[in-house]
């Protein structure tokens, strides 16, 4: 693949690349996360964003490594197994990579349109009723999706320029709106003046609101910088150094909206009736209009259209992106892989894209639907990371541009923080994202083996990693039936997902063979 030059024949730079790390984390999150976190946590919803940040810095140094090793490939994040293991095996993180970015285009178009429509009360209800989207809604969010292609449609310089322009909108308008909410409205005794305790849903709901409320999807666009890590300058050296930066820039913007949020509620309603009596569509414009502040909640209201958007355009992108590697790796039909000679993108990944986002909206037509759903498809996309470290570390020792220390250390933990978290999503979600990777290898096999010993072939190439998606599901319904507790479910968890992670990593290619 070309790389993609501007005009002055310099590839986009590091501050390129930490906007696109930061323009993807903070999208539609940052509107709602805030709120909805403390309704699931009260106080301790400030640990779940700690919590989630960890979880993120680890998966991308890891990834830093990976990522430096295979600087030059395309679409990288999801194809990390098709590169360390075998292409049977990386269709299921690809396929799995390629939904969850599909499914946060409608998400950051969706939080979009529900947030602009409660700015005018006269036609609220003819967009969004009862906690769904209308048809006029549905139709106001294509085009906002629309609108997302067009920009990737003329490559990665207009794709830059509008991404360092908004990124930079999406940075001081948050961290604006909290030191506002603070100099107006602060009430410190909120944080433990409901039944006397900063916990008082108890201290595994902060576990809970990582996957619940938006947390880990907040944090989940910081791998997007990989995608675009053949057309980034220096990229051994500024990957990693955009992706630790995006996520500890976004962690103290998040932290400082959580705090001033939790601080500027009502004290008396928060005392007497607890974090989650709270009802808001618009939270922070809603909460601004409280406080009076009407030309604040104007801003915010331009910023749901900024914020999500933004990050909307960088996942189009990266759907581009996945699908062109996936061609690539003969995972998709190679006309896929046809790059534009002077833009540097597949124009028909981007139009397919946009296609499947529009079908999408049909069937998650409101933004809490896809939170849960799209949690999952985000850690089986991230559980890739440790195992294909740990595989390229066997496959070749030498010393990277970029190293991490304790690497396989810091592997595990990924990976075992990852598992724990995926069962937090729940057994439907899980059962659902089984049925989705079943389903779309059986066809995989039948469109690219069409024989029977291939394919079996190609089930043995990547068995591991449908014996985790069960794995998943198990736990999942034992955390959702409470059969053991806590601490045994934990242990079970640790036990069972090691031996697993073994058997991933050395996960054989059976189509190798004679």
């Amino acid at each position: 693949m070309a790389y993609i030059e501007n005009s002055s024949g310099k590839k986009p730079s590091l501050f390129s690349a930490i906007t696109i790390g930061v323009g993807s984390i903070i999208g539609s999150g940052w509107l709602f996360a805030s709120y909805k976190a403390s309704k699931v946590a009260g106080t301790v919803a400030l640990g779940s964003w700690v919590i989630g940040a960890f979880i993120a810095l680890l998966v991308a140094l890891l990834l830093a490594e990976v990522a430096t090793y295979y600087s030059k490939e395309t679409g990288l994040f999801a194809r990390l197994l098709s590169l360390t293991h075998n292409p049977d095996m990386g269709f299921i993180i690809s396929s799995s990579n390629w939904f969850c970015t599909i499914i946060i285009i409608p998400a950051e178009a969706e939080a979009t349109i529900q947030y602009l429509s409660q700015a005018y009360p006269a036609i609220s209800d003819y967009v969004f009723t009862d906690n769904h989207f209308t048809a006029l809604g549905l139709f106001f969010v294509c085009i906002t999706m629309l609108m997302y292609g067009l920009i990737n449609y003329w490559g990665i310089r207009l794709f830059a320029k509008a991404n360092n322009l908004i990124t930079t909108f999406k940075l001081i308008v948050p961290a604006a709106t909290a030191i506002i909410f603070l100099s107006v409205s602060y009430h410190p005794e909120n944080l433990t003046s409901f039944q006397g305790t900063i916990a008082p849903y108890g201290y595994g709901k902060m576990f809970t609101a990582v996957v619940a409320c938006g947390i880990f999807y907040s944090f989940y666009g910081f791998n997007t910088i990989t995608f675009f890590s053949a057309e980034l300058e220096n990229p051994q050296k500024n990957i990693p150094l955009a992706l630790i930066s995006s996520i500890l820039i976004c962690l103290i913007i998040y932290l400082l909206l959580q705090y001033s949020f939790l601080v500027a509620l009502d004290p008396v309603q928060v005392a007497t009736k607890g974090w989650d009596s709270f009802n808001f569509d618009s939270p922070l414009a809603q909460l601004a209009v409280l406080f009076g502040m009407n030309w604040m909640a104007i801003l915010l209201y331009v910023d749901a259209a900024v914020s999500p958007s933004g990050t909307g355009i960088i996942f189009v992108g990266s759907s581009a992106r996945i699908f062109t590697g996936m061609a690539q790796d003969g995972q998709m039909p190679k006309i896929f892989g046809k790059i534009h000679p002077l833009h540097g993108v597949s124009r028909l990944s981007i139009v397919t894209t946009l296609a499947f986002c529009m079908a999408l909206v049909i069937f998650f037509d409101n933004w809490d639907k896809i939170m849960i759903v799209v949690s999952v498809f985000m850690a089986i996309s991230c559980i890739a990371v440790p195992v294909a470290f740990v595989k390229l570390r066997k496959m070749d020792p030498a010393k990277r541009p970029f190293t991490m220390p304790a690497g396989l250390t810091v592997s595990y933990i990924s990976y075992i923080a990852i598992t724990y978290l995926l069962t937090q999503c729940g057994f439907l979600a899980a059962i659902v994202s089984l049925g989705f990777h079943v389903a779309l290898f059986l066809i995989y096999c039948v469109v690219y083996y069409g024989n029977l010993k291939m394919s079996f072939r190609a089930l043995l190439s990547s068995w591991s990693m449908f014996a985790y998606l069960i794995l998943a599901c198990a736990l999942s319904y034992a955390t959702d039936s409470t059969l053991v507790g806590e601490l045994e479910h934990f242990i079970i968890l640790v036990v069972l997902a090691t031996i697993n992670y073994y058997f991933m990593i050395n996960q054989k290619n059976y189509q190798l063979s004679k």
